[in-house]
Formats: C-alpha cells, sequence, structure tokens
C-alpha cells in the first residue's frame, strides 16, 4: 500500500474493482446470473491538530499485491462461501479471489450485510453475532515497532461494512475502509545548513526524530516524503506517552501525551528557532542517510553515510554552462531545482547479484542496434527537453566529449537511458546498465533533499578524478564493508575502469580510469568488465 495527505481535498481515494466470477445473463428470479463486484476505497484518519478538527486526511491506496479479507454475514451467522475470503490485487489492478467463485444471488444478498478488512490474516476473530464483528480482533490487535516504510500498511487495521447494491450495479458491494487504531503525525523543524563557501545556497532538510519511544517502546516511524511528516500508528482509546529526540543545531527532545479515538490523527509540530548552522563545505565530506552533512575535518565517520562529497558549488547544466545550455533542456534543474550545493559519489559499486561489474549492454557486435539516446530525436514531447548523449553525433567532436557535453550531465544522460528501457527505445541498448542502477537505487535509500542515484558522465568522472586521493580518503575511513575505495588504471585497460553514462556510439561507451583518465571500450563484452559506481546532486 502507498500513503497520501491529501490536504484540504475531502475526495475518497481511487476505486478498484473485482469480480469473483461472471458468467451470462440469466433470468430474472432469486439466483441472477450476476458478477459479484466490490470497490474498496480509504475513508483517511481524520486529522485533529490542537485539539481541533482540520481537512488533512491521511489515506492509502492498494497497490499490487495487496490482499483483503471479506465476510458476509445474515441472521446473525457468516453466509456459507463468504467466510474470510481472500482478494489479491494484481499488477492489472484487479483483485482476484482465490478459492470458489461467490456467486450473486439477488434474493439472498438482500439479507447479507458484507464485511472487509485490511491486511488479511489467516486467523481472524470474527463473531457474527455481535454489532461489531471485528471488535475482538481490534481489541487485540498488535502494532508493530518497526513501522517504516512498507512495513507501516501491515500494521494500519482497516474494517468496512456494506451492503449490495441493487438495480443496475445490483450485486455490486463498495467499502469504504475505516483505520482502527489512531496516528501520531510528527511535523519536524527544518535544519538549514548556512554554507560559509561563497555562493552558495543554504541547503535545508527536514529533520529526523534521533529515537521515537512510545509507550517506552522504541519505534521506527513511517517517513511521507510528499508532506515531510513522520508517522506512528497507536493503540486507540488508549493513553499513550511519547518521548522523540532529534538533532537539529542541538539535540532536543519533545514528550507529548494523550489519547486517540480510532480512526483519528493527531499532529504534533514541532519549532525550532535555533535551526540555522553555519557549514563550510568541502570535498570528502560525508552525505548520510538522513541528509545530514558530516565534514571531513570532524574526525567523525558517520554510520548512516552514504556518499562523499566530490564537487562544491551549483551543478546544474545551465549554471555552469549557460552557452551550452538553458533552463528548457537542464533536466536537474527541472526535475531537482534546489539540488545547487554540490555532487555526491557513492561508497561502493553497484552489484548485480553477486557481480560488481560488466558489460553495460547486451547488444549484438554483428548487427547495429540504435543508441540509447536515439529515440530523442524524433520524440515531439522530450525533443528539446533533454540532451542527447553520444558523441558520434558531431563528427569532428566524436572523440572529444568534454567538448561535446562540457556540463555534468550524468543525471540528464541516465533519464534519457532508463527513458529508452522502459519504453522509448530497445532495452538491449542499456539493459546492464539499467540492471545495476536499479539494483542499487533499491539497495540505498537517499533523503527526500537529493536527486536519485544515477551514472556520471565523462565530465563527473573527471570532477572525480581531480580529487580521487581525497575522496578515497574519507572512503577508507568508514572500513571495507561500508565503503570501496576507488581504483585507477591506464587509458585502455580491458577491466576495473569505470562506466560513464556518454556513448561514443551504439557499439562503443566512454568509461574512465581515473588515473587514467577517460577512453573507450566496446559496451556488449561481459570480458571487458567495468565498475558501475553512482551519483547523485545535492
Amino acid at each position: 500500500m502507498k500513503i497520501y495527505n491529501n490536504l484540504s481535498i475531502c475526495a475518497l481515494a481511487g476505486l478498484f474493482a473485482f469480480t469473483s466470477c461472471t458468467k451470462e445473463d440469466g433470468m430474472e428470479g432469486g439466483s441472477v446470473a450476476q458478477p459479484f463486484q466490490i470497490s474498496v476505497s480509504d475513508r483517511g484518519f481524520q486529522g485533529i491538530s490542537d485539539g481541533r478538527a482540520v481537512d488533512e486526511n491521511y489515506k492509502t491506496t492498494f497497490v499490487a499485491g495487496d490482499v483483503v479479507g471479506v465476510y458476509g454475514v445474515a441472521g446473525g451467522q457468516v453466509v456459507e462461501g463468504i467466510s474470510n475470503r481472500k482478494f489479491t490485487l494484481n499488477e492489472k489492478g484487479v483483485w482476484e479471489l482465490e478459492g470458489n467463485p461467490i456467486e450473486y444471488d439477488s434474493e439472498l444478498f438482500k439479507t447479507i450485510t458484507f464485511y472487509a478488512y485490511y491486511p488479511y490474516q489467516d486467523n481472524v476473530a470474527f463473531n457474527p453475532a455481535v454489532e461489531d464483528p471485528f471488535a475482538d480482533f481490534v481489541a487485540n490487535w498488535q502494532i508493530a515497532a518497526d513501522q517504516g516504510g512498507f512495513k507501516y500498511t501491515k500494521s494500519d487495521l482497516m474494517t468496512s461494512t456494506s451492503q449490495a447494491e441493487a438495480g443496475r450495479l445490483q450485486g455490486k458491494v463498495t467499502f469504504t475502509m475505516n483505520h482502527r487504531m489512531a496516528l501520531a503525525v510528527f511535523k519536524m523543524p527544518k535544519l538549514v545548513y548556512d554554507f560559509t563557501n561563497g555562493g552558495l545556497d543554504d541547503y535545508s532538510l527536514d529533520v529526523a526524530p534521533k529515537e521515537l519511544l512510545i509507550n517506552d517502546c522504541r519505534t521506527t516511524p513511517y517517513y511521507d516524503a510528499a508532506s515531510g511528516t513522520y508517522m506512528a500508528l497507536v493503540k486507540p482509546e488508549t493513553n499513550y506517552s511519547i518521548s522523540c529526540t532529534y538533532q537539529g543545531t542541538q539535540e532536543k527532545m519533545i514528550n507529548p501525551t494523550g489519547s486517540l479515538a480510532g480512526g483519528k490523527a493527531k499532529m504534533y509540530t514541532i519549532k525550532d528557532e535555533n535551526n540555522k548552522l553555519d557549514y563550510t563545505l568541502n570535498i570528502g565530506d560525508y552525505l548520510c542517510a538522513d541528509g545530514n552533512l558530516v565534514s571531513v575535518n570532524d574526525g567523525t565517520v558517520p554510520d548512516n553515510a552514504i556518499g562523499v562529497v566530490c564537487y562544491v558549488g551549483n551543478p546544474e547544466p545551465h549554471v555552469t554552462h549557460p552557452n551550452n545550455y538553458t533552463e528548457t533542456n537542464d533536466a536537474l534543474y527541472r526535475d531537482y531545482p534546489n539540488c545547487t550545493h554540490g555532487l555526491v559519489l557513492a561508497l561502493k559499486n553497484a552489484r548485480d547479484g553477486q557481480w560488481d561489474g560488466g558489460a553495460f549492454n547486451s547488444t549484438s557486435s554483428s548487427t547495429r542496434s540504435p543508441a540509447y539516446c536515439d529515440w530523442l530525436a524524433s520524440d515531439e514531447e522530450w525533443n528539446g527537453l533533454l540532451v542527447p548523449c553520444n558523441t558520434e553525433a558531431n563528427g569532428a567532436l566524436k572523440n572529444d566529449p568534454e567538448s561535446m557535453f562540457p556540463a555534468f550531465l550524468g543525471y540528464n544522460n541516465t533519464l534519457v537511458m532508463t527513458m529508452c528501457y522502459e519504453g522509448k527505445g530497445p532495452q538491449n541498448s542499456c539493459n546492464n546498465a539499467y540492471t545495476y542502477l536499479m539494483n542499487y537505487r533499491n539497495e540505498v535509500a537517499v533523503p527526500s533533499s537529493v536527486t536519485p542515484w544515477y551514472i556520471p558522465s565523462v565530465v563527473c568522472w573527471n570532477e572525480v578524478a581531480k580529487s580521487s586521493s581525497v575522496i578515497n580518503k574519507s572512503i577508507s575511513k568508514l572500513g571495507e564493508d561500508k565503503g570501496e575505495e576507488l581504483v585507477s588504471v591506464s587509458s585502455g585497460t580491458a577491466k576495473n575502469h569505470y562506466w560513464t553514462s556518454t556513448q561514443r556510439n551504439w557499439a562503443t561507451q566512454w568509461t574512465h580510469g581515473i588515473d587514467g583518465g577517460r577512453y573507450t571500450q566496446a559496451s556488449n563484452k561481459g570480458s571487458l568488465a567495468g565498475h558501475f559506481r553512482m551519483m547523485l546532486a545535492f
């Protein structure tokens, strides 16, 4: 499931329909041939701030793999064949019923009250003879201490009751899910790095809870990047005590207490007037998973480092090279306008299973295949919004990538490549690189204040090579289990080079040897194994 914080929106989340069986239209009477259909939506949490209701609804939408359970009750008893029926949402957005189909009976369905719940459990305390059949189930529900990421919705118990519709929509049952737990929401203060470096914008990020205790239980909250809030489920109608410690310019703590009814949410807005930190940004500094920076001169090696600063300054192409690029075709500026502070190199090479290097793609040497940026020339929507990345396009500059593409175009090139793989062009022109990229993005999460990981361009790698000794010194302090120092190879070396996202032509990729500089290699030969080391802008 995915969570959405809809501000000032009262509409329900989108509906999803599923069919348990399909038949031909039948005769009028008790058993009418009609598919049994259900739609499911989330009512959302009602927000409460400072003791008054507000129009903030924290809503959930279902995604592929989610499972709901459905019951049918008539005359105080569970209807045969409609007891904890399991429905799973597939990749096409269709809910699939496990087991025997449910046959629609117009007369019987008039007497049935339907109940649904999420997340599905094999064993459910369900009492059809009482007003709320889920009462015992709710009372004994256990909220996990770790609610981070997808784990949050596994603790977010929801139930609903409904009747089958008549008339044109006969046989359809519409469920609007009610959250049975309560929700504590934390709006953390921002920490602002006021750089002492001349010409750098302030770097602002949402502070993360350093430690969150709910009734003395260490809890990992869910982070909602869209709203910049942290959420933690709590038991309804039960007193709770919260201890939230956070690190701003100094360590601070809040200790709210309270009690909430099921389906209610309370926002705790933490204000910190002293939120500016004077900071000198240097190559070799660490970027951490929570977005914080740790100076290479502090003598402190952070446990949650994800990269090392390799360039200080605004990396946006239209800023560094205004004669070559504009705001229109500057993808980095367009997608991440606040990433104006520098570039960060990943701590380790990306991997494909056990392998940390390989070919860039699997194109055939005997059959010409389009370069992964070729689709751009004929695409009416994107032509002019992205920059091609194949130096062969200019015969005079085909062997001079710095003159042809002089800016930091790693983000642009990687976006062109991923769009090619995901439908704009042939997958085999970049399939191995795409796999390594996605593996690393899934393995190493990044804070909301930065770009996604991407494959550096030639010019990006040139910048890394200038300061490779400083970068390696910072990486070495992390230890071999957390970081891999850059290796240097001579120009033309077939292995241990670093692939760039700049193409030489359809069959050849620019690569980099650090001390050996940039050179080219056939992109499809696994024996010419290059490393994939990612980069991001912040």
